[in-house]
């Protein structure tokens, strides 16, 4: 199809054609779902499990965890089984390979989990199967004060009136609650009295469980009206719980609950409090699912915290403390900004090289068009607005005007000697068809080799060849349709500013100089590509990178076992510490017993003055020692990352835990010794202290107890049982039913307690066990939690790599540890983005020699020649020189941004030589120019157009390459990458680009010669 001479012929078809055009992709953008990168996660389904009866580690991942792992081991697209057992719960992580569809996973997931669930412990309570993992993130933290509330109060306001309204919140997996006492109706029993009336503490339990129903007991017919009966007996107040009958006494009396117990709606223990700026709240943690759309869940929190403060008192504050999408929309309003700059910064460079505002214009609207048919595209695709699809755009800010300018620089000469107006449009837009369908494939093709790297990165940068594809598309579209269109009825100055004429005549003249010792200047060039090629093997690799936060975790780990009151008092002087510093914005600390978290949210990077988050981390950690020396704790810092981590993990695996603590005990201290890691940690929590009630067998079998009776005894009156639940018009609160506080006070107090048998008998705790003489300690270390991964026991040992590449912390790793002997059956393996980095650096080197590959292929075909592309694409290695010069310049390590930037140049690089070859080829097809002569004009002419793409693309990226803001890490490897080639392959092709064409001539006629001689002489 002709698009130039159809577009010129039918001027106001294409002008509906655009606005409708400009109209769409409006309607697209605002459709388009915005997050901070592509989903490229690990999809996570958590199984977890709550087991009744304070049952050990070692038992849950007996009885529960195992069963579950070889249940579910076997789901499709499963990539890693994660489990924790701890006492009394069983975690459970499936992790599956990105881009798996999570419906269809989850309902995978609960089919083959439902044929051991039968098999579980009946104390096991219903199992929570979520979209998300424990340990993520929460993508929300909201605090709760109010003027003349408790920490209490609040939490049953927020319990019983907000908690379920964000948990109905589409994408929202999980809402936690810290501080304030959850309430609670305390029967809390007197043993004596229960031993004076011979009532069990079961029969209580019992009692209470059975009177707390009404239930429909059937129907009775009443003339033409069908009555249902129901037996009504659920609690209305406290007073029917303390009135209610357990047992009678001799003399016919009823002995009541309140005879034997004290009852009160009242609060449990604290076993969290919560914190915010060091001023106690309730707080709430919402945690998204691992698909959900961040930006999404968000909005939607903060749509419904805003209808939540409609209906709740006006002297109760509900703040959000912290919200991922904050950082996602500053990040993507920071890439938009760059885009527009760019934009600016090429429609200038325009300005200077055309000297006119009319074809400025002409090629600047261009711009808009191919962006509002891009956004189109991408909403039919099904993209995300994200750094890396904004970043595509960006990219192709400066190439969307390449076809644009190649087009009208050629109307331009055809003006300049004489031609008519729709004359020169229509010629001057053929003429450059190849030119530029050429350019536009050999950009696209680069991308094609993307299908053979792991599924993650193709996700991670899918986007942005999509994305740089259909931006090049449409620009091709636009650039044969437009532009003939408006040249063949415009009227503009085809002039040169005098710089430019200067420039074009020194450029012949040093040209002429290059092509007479072509090839030295070839040798020398090659000789630079080696030098850079070992250079760049110096330069650090990382898998994505990391990027500048303003935020950060401070975790307080204190002696397993400690009191909640001493993790308090620790925490309360590590706010201290944080309060004094300026940078600091919102502390929120959320305290448990002896492992507490500190979320500390910073000030904007321009607020704090650029300070990176990592030196103020560095500042921080001497003045935490003296709280570790003090309360013999470790505090360790995590800085949280969107994408990527400075964390180095390495897992442990074997059988026996005590070995595996031994050999990470000696592998984090070897850690120890390479001066920049930071945070080493053993991430296995300690045991803790316990009493050990070892039972003699022979004494409870002659009582008739087991092992198991006595275990539940013990357990409902020390922890205590829910006897049932007491029903409020708001929800449902538990009724606990325990032992009172001075019965189980003390460890005397425990070997006191009073077990009934199977008989109606009564004995003491102490009667049935082990004499503190025999060989079983009554006080020892209890085991903690169990890690399994993919059906080992792991621990894993992390530390923080600082500022070194990935590849480097990773040689330090081995280096240290090449010495260290490890038992037969017991291995390490370096995780993480090491073992991402590892995978994709093979895949990268294929999708590498695929690409250049690719576009010889094309090259061949448009141009049809054997010989020709490898003149053209002898401008790769001089791309290779400027990406070196630039990554060692600016201290950037290479990631798969920079890769993908290297990836893209094979088929950008090549496009100014194109231009150049094919100008050439139509000067030689015109006989009067000879080789030399077709070679040093074709140069001149195309001085001007290879400029201004060039340029233009170059000023394109720089906004992204030079921004310094917190997430700047995502795209300133890419654009630099880009930047670094482009300005050495487009210098060093103004000049190499003809040595190798004569170089190629001079080939061939000595070829011809040696043929010609050998057919002489045969």
């Amino acid at each position: 199809m002709n698009l130039p001479k159809l577009a010129i012929n039918r001027p106001i078809t294409m002008l509906m054609l655009f606005l409708g055009i400009l109209l769409i992709g409006f309607v697209s953008l605002n459709k388009l779902k915005v997050e901070l990168m592509p989903d490229t996660s690990y999809e996570d389904i958590s199984i977890i499990i709550r087991i009744r009866g304070g049952i050990p580690p070692s038992e849950v991942e007996m009885l529960v965890t195992k069963p579950i792992e070889e249940a579910v081991g076997g789901v499709t697209h499963l990539r890693e089984l994660l489990s924790i057992s701890e006492e009394g719960e069983s975690r459970v992580v499936l992790r599956f390979e990105p881009g798996t569809n999570m419906d269809f996973a989850a309902l995978e997931v609960r089919e083959k989990f439902s044929r051991v669930r039968d098999q579980l412990p009946r104390e096991c309570e219903k199992p929570i199967i979520a979209k998300y993992q424990k340990s993520d993130m929460p993508v929300v933290i909201l605090g709760f004060t109010g003027k003349g509330y408790t920490p209490e109060m609040l939490r049953k306001i927020v319990d019983e009136q907000i908690k379920e309204r964000f948990q109905r919140i589409e994408g929202v997996a999980n809402v936690d609650v810290y501080g304030g006492r959850a309430r609670k109706i305390l029967v809390e029993v007197n043993q004596a009295d229960l031993q004076r009336y011979s009532i069990p503490l079961g029969k209580v339990i019992n009692v209470l469980h059975l009177n707390n129903i009404n239930l429909l007991v059937g129907d009775l017919e009443s003339g033409s009206k069908k009555l249902l009966i129901r037996n009504l007996g659920q609690f209305e107040n406290l007073e029917q719980i303390k009135e209610l009958g357990i047992g009678t006494v001799q003399n016919g009396g009823i002995i009541r609950v309140r005879d034997v117990a004290t009852v009160e709606d009242s609060f449990l223990e604290a076993i969290d409090l919560a914190r915010v700026d060091t001023k106690p709240v309730v707080s709430l943690y919402i945690f998204k699912e691992s698909m959900a759309n961040t930006v999404d869940v968000s909005r939607e929190i903060n749509t419904e915290i805003e209808e939540i403060k409609k209906s709740i008192d006006e002297n109760i504050i509900m703040k959000p403390t912290y919200d991922q999408a904050v950082y996602i929309n500053r990040a993507i309003n920071t890439v938009k900004n760059s885009l527009l700059w760019g934009g600016g910064l090429a429609v200038l460079v325009l300005l200077f090289f055309l000297s006119d505002f009319r074809p400025t214009l002409v090629i600047g609207a261009t711009i808009p068009l191919s962006i509002a048919a891009t956004f189109s595209l991408m909403f039919m695709q099904k993209l995300t607005l994200n750094v890396i699809t904004l970043s595509g755009l960006a990219l192709g800010i400066g190439m969307l005007l390449d076809n644009a300018i190649v087009i009208i620089e050629n109307v331009f000469s055809k003006r300049q000697r004489g031609f008519s107006k729709r004359k020169s449009a229509l010629e001057g837009s053929q003429e450059m068809m190849l030119a530029i369908v050429a350019s536009t494939i050999t950009t696209i093709v680069v991308f094609l080799p993307m299908i053979f790297v792991s599924k993650e990165i193709r996700l991670m940068y899918g986007g942005l060849g999509w994305t740089v594809t259909f931006s090049l598309v449409a620009s091709l579209f636009v650039a044969l349709t437009l532009i003939p269109v408006v040249t063949s009825k415009m009227n503009f100055r085809a002039t040169f500013r005098k710089i430019y004429i200067k420039l074009r005549t020194s450029y012949r003249k040093k040209l002429g100089y290059v092509v007479r010792y072509r090839y030295i200047f070839i040798a020398l060039i090659f000789i630079l590509f080696f030098v850079s090629v070992y250079f760049a093997g110096s330069i650090g690799r990382e898998f994505i990178g990391v990027t500048e936060q303003n935020k950060f975790t401070i975790h307080v780990e204190l002696p397993t076992g400690a009191r909640l009151e001493k993790s308090s008092d620790a925490v309360s002087e590590v706010e201290a510490l944080l309060s004094e510093v300026h940078a600091v914005e919102t502390i929120s600390s959320r305290i448990e017993r002896w492992s507490s978290k500190v979320y500390v949210k910073l000030k904007s990077f321009e607020e704090r003055g650029g300070i990176p988050s990592e030196q103020i981390v560095n500042s921080l950690r001497p003045k935490f020692d003296k709280v570790e020396v003090k309360y013999d704790g470790f505090i360790y810092f995590e800085e949280s990352q969107q994408v990527g981590s400075k964390e180095m993990l390495l897992d442990i695996y074997g059988y026996d835990y005590e070995t595996l603590k031994k050999l990470a005990i000696g592998i984090a201290s070897r850690l120890r010794s390479v001066k920049e890691f930071t945070d080493i940690k053993i991430r296995m929590r300690e045991g803790r202290p316990e009493f050990r009630a070892h039972v003699d067998k022979k004494r409870a079998a002659f009582y008739g107890l087991s092992i198991k009776d006595i275990a539940e005894q013990i357990h409902a009156r020390i922890r205590g049982l829910r006897a049932t639940y007491y029903h409020t018009e708001a929800k449902e609160v538990e009724l606990v039913c325990r032992l009172q506080k001075e019965n189980r006070r003390t460890f005397q107090d425990i070997q006191n307690l009073v077990i009934n048998t199977p008989r109606g008998n009564m004995v003491f705790l102490e009667d049935i066990l082990l004499p503190p003489s025999s060989d079983k300690p009554r006080f020892a270390m209890g085991p903690s939690e169990i890690w399994r991964k993919n059906k080992i026991r792991m621990v894993q040992v992390s530390t923080s790599r600082g500022g070194l590449a990935l590849n480097v912390a990773a040689t330090k790793i081995e280096d240290k540890l090449s010495k260290f002997k490890m038992p037969e059956d017991y291995y390490y393996q370096i995780g993480g983005d090491y073992e991402k980095l590892q995978k994709n650096q093979t895949q990268f080197t294929l999708a590498m020699i695929l690409t250049l590959v690719l576009v010889f292929l094309v090259l061949a075909s448009l141009f049809e020649s054997y010989t020709q592309p490898f003149v053209i694409m002898g401008t790769v290695p001089l791309a290779v020189i400027g990406v070196t010069s630039i990554l060692k310049i600016t201290d950037t390590t290479i990631n798969v941004g920079a890769i993908i930037g290297i990836m893209m140049l094979a088929g950008i690089v090549v496009n100014n030589a194109i231009v150049m070859v094919d100008l050439m080829n139509r000067l030689r097809e015109d006989k009067k120019f000879s080789v030399l002569k077709a070679v040093l004009r074709g140069g001149e002419w195309r001085i001007r157009p290879i400029l201004m793409t060039a340029t233009t693309t170059i000023l394109g990226l720089l906004p992204m390459a030079i921004d310094q803001s917190e997430a700047s890490n995502l795209w300133s490897p890419l654009a630099l990458t880009v930047i670094g080639g482009m300005v050495t392959s487009t210098f060093l092709t103004l000049f190499i680009i003809p040595c190798m064409y004569l170089a190629l001539e001079d080939i061939k006629g000595l070829s011809k010669k040696v043929i010609f001689k050998l057919s002489n002489i045969w």
